[in-house]
């Protein structure tokens, strides 16, 4: 090959690797721009919120000020759903929360509420998972269950076994308490109070059954207290006016 031939491949192949060079360099200069443009804040924000699943107490404004109460919200390039989902799941009536994506600005979010169950101690709620939180709690009409809130489960659980065995001879559960000691209470709808202890609830729950009916005057019954071997004891509406009447002379007595 003569030397003029060998000068223009050399040169050819020279021209094309610059070529190749240059436009190598051309895409990832371009690839750099557009990852520098859609990290940009605010470059890309989330423009859409999809709202799906339950929302009965939870409030479609308050999942949307959640969501747009985080920073990262205007840019959906960097915005990370498990942030979204975390912050979602603040709420008070949120169980759990799904989060994701959907191109090119919108954020699809799925929602579900907590299942309640019970009211909780006066103050709180539990929910069918036996797990104890802070919501709203007007407008419900719930069973109100009370006790160390370890025990929360257990006593959601001893109130869905009592429950059938009383409902079946007509009686309904108004509150079911568990004492400091381990010790079982009921409340029923016409406010009878049961006193059941720790041991043989369920043969005490079919003494209070047979026995109830055939007390005279039940209306006036206060609380029955099943913590015998046979029999029961009752307390009377009337005593304990008569109580609350000495103890109140008592004090005047006192004063004077």
């Amino acid at each position: 090959m003569s030397e003029a031939a060998v000068t223009r491949t050399r040169l050819g192949f020279l021209s094309g690797l610059v070529f190749f060079l240059l436009v190598l360099g051309a895409l990832l200069w371009g690839l750099w721009q557009a990852v520098m443009w859609a990290t940009a804040s605010n470059q890309v924000p989330v423009n859409s919120l999809i709202i799906q699943g339950e929302h009965r107490f939870v409030g479609r404004d308050d999942i949307r000020q959640s969501v747009l109460s985080l920073p990262e919200v205007g840019n959906f390039f960097t915005l990370e759903v498990d942030r979204v989902q975390q912050q979602l799941q603040q709420l008070p009536w949120v169980y759990q929360a799904s989060v994701r994506k959907q191109w090119p600005d919108s954020l699809r979010v799925y929602i579900v509420e907590q299942p309640v169950a019970a009211f909780w101690n006066e103050k709180d709620l539990v929910n069918t998972h036996g797990e104890v939180f802070e919501a709203d709690r007007e407008s419900l009409e719930l069973i109100a269950l009370s006790g160390p809130d370890e025990e929360a489960p257990r006593v959601l659980e001893e109130y869905r076994r009592l429950q059938p065995l009383l409902a079946g001879k007509g009686y309904d559960i108004r509150r079911l308490h568990l004492t400091p000691r381990f010790s079982w209470e009921l409340t029923l709808n016409d406010g009878v109070t049961l006193i059941l202890g720790r041991d043989d609830i369920e043969a005490r729950l079919k003494r209070f059954v047979n026995v109830y009916p055939g007390i005279v005057g039940r209306e006036r019954v206060a609380y029955l207290d099943l913590r015998y071997d046979t029999g029961l004891a009752v307390g009377w509406k009337q005593d304990e006016e008569t109580d609350n009447d000495q103890e109140r002379g008592t004090k005047s007595d006192r004063r004077a």
